[in-house]
């Protein structure tokens, strides 16, 4: 009897010996990406885009999983018209995600960055070139997003800010912070921190409008998807002088191109989409998904099948055509 198989597309963790462990629990084997002599029943995937006719190409796989909370790289549609599940693992490194970005929260309004740069090229006194820097206790934390993570830095956070507020139309009221609007929450923030999945409702939902409503003295930091923000407006914003500063470990486009604007912009730290990583991290997120993933191959229910509702309604259909 033959098991089914797990195929990973691509990583960049080096081997599949965690994956391995964990479909094997399962009674599924994986292989890696080299192996052309089998016929995979499903994939994993970190980097590859997913299309339609990715999946026509391949009519043998029930499941794709993808390595990450965001799916924005599989085209779910398309997915869920072929019966096939996407999975995903949102629940490996909230603490991860929020931790990094209440240290560019801090780092960002702190200036670290620009203090470290002044101080080895000979700057130690002047201190005043990194004016302003607000007195946390006295500014607004604003949050757009406040799932997992959201709410995580809410709690990291907390205790530095005078006053927290959030935008999102599917979040329950959290003690102690006030619910806003969008455009509200952009304008009133002295720091606004993103923490919302890239969709098309959220492309760009910080566009060069809304840079535009920020306070002059405001941080933008973005620790979800790159596309969240415009990041030629963006830049534009910070060589303007129009913001405080900024921070991301996402970019539109990674990785950067050496023109990517955003490299170039004052008062910016990039870092290189490490907010998820941890020594603990990194092989809960490939054994969670490669166990949820083989556990579908054999009728297990994964905790986090982004496209449940459209494979169920999709049945429910084929189910009434008989």
């Amino acid at each position: 009897m033959t098991h089914p198989i797990l195929q990973v597309l691509d990583t960049s963790y080096g081997d599949i010996t965690v994956e391995l462990e964990a479909a094997k629990a399962h009674g599924v084997d994986v292989v890696d990406r080299d192996d052309t002599s089998v016929q995979a029943d499903g994939v994993l995937v970190q980097y590859a885009q997913i299309t339609g006719e990715t999946l026509d190409a391949h009519p043998t796989w029930a499941v794709v999983g993808r390595y990450g909370v965001g799916y924005d790289t599989i085209d779910v549609a398309a997915a869920t018209e072929r019966g096939v599940a996407v999975v995903n693992v949102p629940d490996y490194c909230e603490e991860e995600v929020a931790t990094h970005a209440a240290a560019l929260v801090l780092a960002s309004v702190r200036r670290i960055r620009e203090a470290d740069t002044l101080t080895r090229a000979g700057g130690w006194p002047n201190w005043h070139d990194l004016l302003p820097v607000p007195a946390l206790s006295e500014a607004t934390l604003s949050l757009i997003g406040v799932g997992r993570i959201g709410r995580k830095t809410i709690n990291l956070l907390r205790a530095f800010f005078g006053r927290v507020v959030a935008y999102d139309p599917y979040a329950q009221p959290i003690d102690g912070v006030e619910m806003v609007d969008l455009d509200t929450a952009v304008k009133v923030g002295d720091v606004i921190s993103l923490h919302c999945p890239l969709t098309p409702d959220t492309h760009h939902i910080i566009n060069a409008d809304r840079l535009a409503m920020m306070k002059p003295h405001a941080h933008l930091v973005n620790v979800s998807r790159g596309g969240l923000v415009d990041s030629v407006a963006l830049a534009a914003a910070l060589r303007a002088n129009a913001l405080g500063g900024a921070a991301v470990d996402v970019l539109e486009c990674e990785p950067p191109s050496p023109d990517d604007p955003l490299l170039s912009a004052p008062r910016l730290t990039v870092t290189n989409h490490l907010a998820w990583y941890s020594a603990r991290s990194e092989p809960r997120l490939r054994s969670l998904l490669a166990s949820r993933c083989a556990g579908m191959l054999v009728g297990v229910d994964a905790p986090s099948v982004v496209n449940r509702a459209g494979l169920a309604a999709r049945l429910t259909t084929a189910e009434k055509a008989r």
